[in-house]
């Protein structure tokens, strides 16, 4: 496979640069990804931004797992993850 191949590619609907500047550390974090099952990077993400600095995101990639796992980067809802010693990997059995 192509290096080309393997960049997330990545959408942020926002009227202004903002989100995406603010989203742009976790982004490379989710970015660097593989499943442990299938060696899959993820594919895509699309922000869509909310009001107050809220957003929803949708994710293409192999499985579930790899989803839940970039999902909570980009929410900020593990900052372990970056060490690997991420709770929700434990529960999950990853």
């Amino acid at each position: 496979m192509s290096a080309m191949a393997e960049i997330m590619r990545i959408a942020v609907n926002d009227r202004g640069p903002e989100l995406r500047e603010r989203l742009s550390e976790r982004l490379d974090r989710a970015a660097q990804l593989r499943c442990p099952e299938h060696g899959q990077p993820v594919i895509a993400v699309t922000i869509h931004a909310r009001e107050n600095g809220w957003f929803d995101s949708t994710w293409t990639t192999c499985c579930p797992d790899l989803e839940r796992r970039a999902a909570a980067i980009v929410k900020d809802r593990c900052p372990a993850e970056r060490e690997g010693s991420c709770p929700s990997k434990a529960a999950s059995g990853a």
